[in-house]
């Protein structure tokens, strides 16, 4: 049997008198689409702030591939391979793609042969997962499908092996929404570990292969979609 992508285990976060996560016991596969769906207020978006730094436990225990690990901010989970995709995105609207690919790791190895490596690299990217954006255009000019795919872009440049998408569809059409879906489905087959953090069961019947219900803070049921 793999060792697990992700395994929380008694995960619990208070925020004063409001219970946001209860002791959660969560367990993701590797090179699995797994949906999380709930109502807003669920606490699911609290469990994946946790998962990437945002926040910290006030108890529990997280394991990334098997090793029992502290994720102390978002520098700390990107160095362990975890991405994420927020519902509101990250960009900066008067830079090219490839300057916002590139913003926060201007001094990692990877830009050490300067941007022409850069470039290079994004193109890889873009080709092996199907994530065509042109690396000059400026993000401000984009349409939202094309920006969502600049976040994805980032993510992968940084060596994201598990992929947090926050309600990614909030502000795409549907056939852009179906697009999404098929990007992940290739990100996955491709050995990638994706969380689609959802309300809508249109989506997860779409596109995962487990799905995890949480209801006030808890996890109460995780099957096979």
């Amino acid at each position: 049997m793999s060792v697990a992508a992700i395994e929380l285990i008694g995960v619990d976060k208070r925020f004063g008198s409001v219970h946001a996560n209860r002791d959660i016991h969560l367990t993701i596969e590797k090179g699995t689409i797994h949906g999380i769906i709930g109502e807003n207020g669920a606490g699911n978006s609290t469990l994946m702030s946790i998962l990437y730094g945002f926040y910290q436990a006030d108890s529990g225990e997280i394991r990334i591939n098997g090793k029992t690990t502290k994720i102390t901010d978002p520098n700390a989970a990107i160095g362990m391979g975890i991405g994420m995709v927020h519902q509101h995105f990250m960009l900066v609207e008067n830079f090219t793609v490839l300057e916002n690919v590139m913003l926060g790791v201007e001094g990692a190895p990877l830009l050490k042969n300067g941007i022409a490596k850069a470039r290079a690299e994004l193109k890889r990217l873009e080709q092996e997962y199907e994530l065509d954006v042109d690396p000059d255009a400026l993000i401000e000019e984009l349409p939202v499908g094309l920006q969502q795919r600049v976040e994805i872009l980032k993510a992968l440049y940084r060596g994201a092996e598990i992929l947090v998408l926050d309600e990614p569809t909030g502000v795409l059409t549907p056939p852009e929404a179906d697009h999404l879906f098929r990007i992940l489905e290739q990100l996955r087959d491709q050995g990638k570990t994706i969380i689609l953090i959802t309300h809508k069961l249109r989506e997860i019947m779409a596109a995962t292969d487990n799905v995890s219900v949480m209801r006030q803070g808890a996890v109460v049921a995780t099957r096979k979609t």
